[in-house]
């Protein structure tokens, strides 16, 4: 004989509504349910399984880093402390550093740095945007921006930056600077390479040594006494007092009101002394230099 009848029964689930993320139109979903399709755009969408209208959570900010090695350009997190970059695997500190202390390593940063008053850095090199240096530093410094030697700092080694900032009270002795503005008011000494396409000398500025900058315009304020054994440069422009052991050699030389320049030899395109000013040297005839000779194209093969 026939059995029993048997029903099923199936629950109703529970719906809410949810929101599209894309198009913010709403429509209603099991409890639970993890993902679904929008049906006014189509588009897919997370729920998480919570009940309640699906929030979107703000995308990361960014910001794009180039290497200091290669130059590539790397897009990383703005949060990020970290990078590596993604051609040549160089590593590079994120965030603005403080160095303090002792320390003896390689600093590849590429924000800010600061080394702090009564620090001794003596690693290879550091890199950085803009450095300021209030303690003792004994390495090559390259920035990106500007280095700044504060009053009581000591620099050694050498200096790569747009803008090289030596206030008065700092003392730099290095072997290769190179930069486009040079503004000094403490006491520098290059031992070799000095390349700038401007170098301004304020009151407290003591300079040494030989100044080879052919391209260059060199001012000298007032108040400051400045000694060199020699100076090829484009323009020079004295305010204060200026002393050479040998020669000087310039496209133009402009001594003003109060200013002194004392040279056993003078070579000069054009020559200005303001009233009030001095100029005591033996002036030689000037021999304009050379511009560089372009290459001459090379003959085309039979």
């Amino acid at each position: 004989c026939p059995g029993p009848e048997i029903t099923f029964r199936m629950k109703k689930p529970i719906l809410h509504e949810v929101t599209c993320p894309h198009c913010q139109a709403t429509q209603s979903e099991p409890e639970g349910v993890i993902s679904t399709n929008c049906r006014s755009c189509g588009k897919y969408f997370k729920l998480g399984g919570k009940s309640g209208p699906r929030t979107v959570r703000a995308p990361k900010a960014n910001r794009e880093v180039f290497c200091v090695k290669c130059g590539a350009p790397n897009l990383v997190a703005s949060s990020a402390l970290s990078t590596q970059c993604i051609r040549c695997s160089h590593h590079l500190e994120l965030g603005d550093k403080v160095v303090k202390g002792v320390q003896t390593g390689k600093l590849y940063a590429y924000d800010d740095v600061l080394f702090a008053e009564g620090c001794s850095f003596k690693g290879i090199e550091a890199t950085g945007r803009r450095m300021e240096v209030r303690g003792k530093v004994f390495s090559k410094l390259r920035a990106t921006e500007e280095i700044i030697a504060t009053a009581g700092s000591n620099i050694s080694g050498e200096l790569h930056a747009l803008t090289v900032r030596i206030e008065r009270g700092a003392t730099v002795k290095v072997q290769e600077l190179e930069c486009a503005r040079l503004l000094v008011g403490g006491a520098v000494e290059i031992s070799g390479t000095l390349t700038a396409s401007e170098i301004i000398l304020s009151d407290g500025a003591v300079f040494s040594g030989r100044l080879h900058i052919p391209g260059s315009k060199l001012t000298v304020e007032a108040g400051v006494n400045a000694q060199f054994d020699s100076i090829i440069c484009d323009e020079i422009t004295v305010e204060g007092q200026v002393k050479l052991g040998t020669s000087l050699a310039a496209e133009k030389i402009a001594v003003l009101k109060g200013g002194v320049l004392t040279s056993p030899t003078v070579r000069a395109g054009r020559i200005e002394v303001s009233p009030g000013g001095s100029l005591q040297a033996r002036i030689e005839k000037y021999v304009p230099r050379e511009a560089p000779k372009a290459p001459e194209p090379e003959a085309e093969a039979a």
